[in-house]
C-alpha cells in the first residue's frame, strides 16, 4: 500500500505542535506561526500556467527581493489580479481567457514567498506594501481588484488605510474570510492543533505584527470602504464561512454578492469568470 506522505507530515506536525503545547505553548505557537507565514511552494502545473508565457513578465525589488509581476496588454478596462497563500498567478488560468477575450489589460503579480517572486515569509501587512511598491513601479493603479483569499483580504485592508492613497473603481472580493481567526481555525483543523497551540499562534501574531486575531476582522473593515465591489462566495466554503461574506456585504456600501455551491473555497469552474466579466461590463457600462 502507498504510503500518504501529506497524511504521515500532517501527523507529524500535529504530534509536534500538541506535544509541545503540553508544556510550553508558547513554543506550540511560535511553530504553528512559522508554518502559516512561511508557505509551501506548490509546484508549477504545465496544465493549467501556460497562460503566464503569453505575459509580458518583469520583476521589480522590494527591499532585498525580487517580486516577480504579469502583464497581459489590452485595449479594454486594467484589472489586478491577487492570489491567496500557498497559491500563486498561475491560479488564475479559468479567468484569464474570459478576461483576454474582453480585451483587459489584465497586470498580476506573485506575492512573498509565493510562486516566482523571491522571499521566504508573508503575512497581508507585507502584501499590502509590496502592492503599493507595484503601483508606484507602475505610476498607475489599475481600475479593478479581483483578490482571492488572502489576495482579496490585502485589497480590502489597503483601501482602509489612509497611508495608502490609490484606489480601484471596485473590488471583487472571492472567496475572503470575514475574520482573520477564521484561516487560523481551519489552519489549526487541518494539522489537528489543539486550542493550547491557537493561543500560541495568537500569542506570535500580536508579537510580531503587533494585532490579535480579533483587529483583524474584514466584516467592519469594510465600513471604511469608499468604492463598492463584489463579494462572490460560495454556500460550502470550508475555510471561509458564507456567514462572513454575507456580513461582509449588510456593512460594505455599494458592494454586490452573489454566492455559488459546490465550487469550494478555491471558487473552480467557469461560472465564476463569468460572473466577474459580467460585473465588470456592467460597471463600465453604467460609466459610459
Amino acid at each position: 500500500m502507498a504510503v500518504n506522505k501529506e497524511k504521515l507530515m500532517l501527523g507529524g506536525l500535529r504530534r509536534l505542535l500538541n506535544g509541545t503545547a503540553r508544556v510550553y505553548r508558547r513554543g506550540a505557537g511560535k511553530m504553528a506561526y512559522y508554518f502559516l507565514t512561511n508557505p509551501r511552494r506548490l509546484a508549477d502545473d504545465p496544465g493549467t500556467d501556460e497562460f503566464l508565457t503569453e505575459a509580458n513578465q518583469s520583476d521589480f525589488a522590494f527591499g532585498e527581493q525580487n517580486i516577480h509581476c504579469y502583464h497581459w496588454p489590452g485595449e479594454g478596462p486594467s484589472v489586478f489580479l491577487l492570489h491567496g497563500w500557498e497559491s500563486s498567478s498561475a491560479r488564475w488560468f479559468e479567468l484569464y481567457e474570459p478576461m483576454r477575450k474582453a480585451g483587459y489589460d489584465i497586470y498580476a503579480i506573485d506575492a512573498p514567498a509565493h510562486g516566482r517572486s523571491e522571499g521566504k515569509t508573508f503575512n497581508v501587512f507585507m502584501y499590502c506594501q509590496v502592492i503599493d511598491a507595484y503601483f508606484k513601479t507602475l505610476g498607475f493603479a489599475p481600475d479593478y481588484w479581483i483578490g482571492h483569499s488572502g489576495g482579496g483580504m490585502a485589497a480590502i485592508y489597503y483601501c482602509c488605510q489612509e497611508e495608502y492613497k490609490p484606489r480601484p473603481k471596485r473590488i471583487i472580493s472571492m472567496a475572503v474570510p470575514g475574520l482573520l481567526e477564521n484561516f487560523i481555525d481551519k489552519f489549526c483543523e487541518m494539522v489537528g492543533a489543539n486550542d493550547r497551540v491557537k493561543y500560541g499562534i495568537e500569542h506570535q501574531f500580536y508579537r510580531h505584527l503587533d494585532h490579535r486575531f480579533d483587529d483583524i476582522n474584514f466584516t467592519e473593515f469594510v465600513k471604511n470602504l469608499d468604492v463598492g465591489g463584489l463579494i462572490v462566495h460560495d454556500e460550502e466554503d470550508d475555510v471561509a464561512p458564507i456567514s462572513g461574506a454575507q456580513k461582509m456585504h449588510a456593512n460594505w456600501r455599494g458592494a454586490e454578492i452573489v454566492t455559488t455551491k459546490g465550487r469550494g473555497h478555491s471558487l473552480t469552474g467557469n461560472l465564476v469568470p463569468a460572473i466577474v466579466v459580467e460585473y465588470i461590463s456592467k460597471v463600465e457600462e453604467q460609466e459610459e
